[in-house]
């Protein structure tokens, strides 16, 4: 069904609103697991199956399961195959169908957006989720691993990733750990199986570690920084409009040329993605050097406009929305 929690997807956070029973797969208790309330909706119990017992154990109603998941996934796939049909169960396939459906047109709007005008860039830029989109799947062309930075890159990859199997994409896991992309990236040149990596940083994230391309030459790491440089702090920003209709204080008016900076240095090659996604697409195969280290800088807008983003559609305890959501808390512990 897709993603679902604080950000989620229409798919995602219908399934976890609507399903009587929440299972919980090697999760820590944060906000990003919990989704600020959408997975307990509906929910009467909770299957935990974790190595930790403290997070096995941390929500009420819980049939913990300690121990290996693998194992343990496996046993209970095999009671549920003994198990028989439910008679509601043609029905609910149905509903969450239909909000797939929902999800992918929703989807697929974004991606297919024209260059949208943006007040910084003063032009026409790509929107995140178009360009986030075109670098996925050229990674997938090229089997590359892919490295989302924290904030909105991060926010908005993960709703449009749609790996085959897993160690294809790692994220920092919400922690804002601004810099994590190209770290990963240099870290793979110490890997015994090295495997060519695409580090998705915004302009702010990759700001907090630019050295780590000089590293990433001195060690051999091979891969590919693309910058997708909106000028703001977009994530922050959008819950500042969601909240109080206006931006503060989430940019600046000072244009940074990341093509001069990042060929600056030896070794790396950098190029220009341009403001349209045949430009991008060209910029990514001209960049790429499967032996070395290259960066892609790209222009992405940042703003009101809907299709910009692919949306929030779960509840944040934060701002102006904490005494809604804390109500709702305290609804379902009753």
């Amino acid at each position: 069904m897709h993603v679902g929690g604080s950000k989620g997807s229409i798919s995602g956070n219908y399934a976890m609103s609507e399903a009587e029973l929440v299972l919980i797969i090697g999760s820590r208790a944060v906000c990003q697991a919990d989704c600020s309330g959408i997975g307990y909706k509906s929910a009467r119990f909770v299957i935990n199956i974790n190595g930790e017992f403290a997070d096995a154990l941390h929500y009420n109603h819980t049939l913990a399961l300690p121990g290996d998941i693998g194992l343990i996934a496996n046993r209970l796939a095999q009671g549920l195959e003994r198990t028989p049909q439910n008679p509601d169960k043609k029905h609910w396939l149905s509903a969450c169908h239909n909000k797939k459906m929902e999800w992918r047109a929703f989807k697929e709007a974004r991606f297919s957006a024209p260059p949208l005008v943006d007040s910084a860039w003063q032009r026409p830029v790509l929107s995140q989720p178009a360009a986030i989109k075109a670098v996925a799947d050229f990674a997938r062309s090229i089997n590359a691993v892919k490295f989302f930075d924290a904030g909105d890159v991060q926010a908005n990859g993960f709703q449009i990733v749609e790996d085959d199997r897993s160690d294809e994409t790692y994220t920092e896991a919400g922690a804002s750990y601004m810099g994590f992309a190209v770290s990963a990236l240099l870290a793979s040149a110490f890997a015994n199986n090295p495997q060519f990596g695409i580090a998705f940083s915004g302009d702010g994230s990759f700001m907090m570690n630019p050295q780590v391309l000089i590293d990433a030459v001195e060690h051999g790491a091979r891969g590919m920084v693309v910058i997708f440089d909106n000028r703001r702090m977009a994530a922050i920003g959008g819950l500042q409009r969601a909240q109080y209709g206006a931006e503060f204080k989430t940019g600046d008016s000072v244009a940074v040329d990341y093509v001069r900076m990042c060929s600056s240095i030896g070794g790396v090659a950098a190029v220009f993605g341009g403001y349209d996604l045949p430009s991008l697409q060209r910029a990514l195969r001209e960049a790429y050097r499967p032996d070395g280290i290259s960066v892609v800088h790209v222009p992405v807008y940042a703003g009101a406009d809907d299709l910009s983003s692919l949306g929030a559609w779960g509840q944040w305890n934060v701002g102006n929305w904490c005494e809604a959501v804390q109500a709702e808390w305290l609804r379902q512990e009753l």
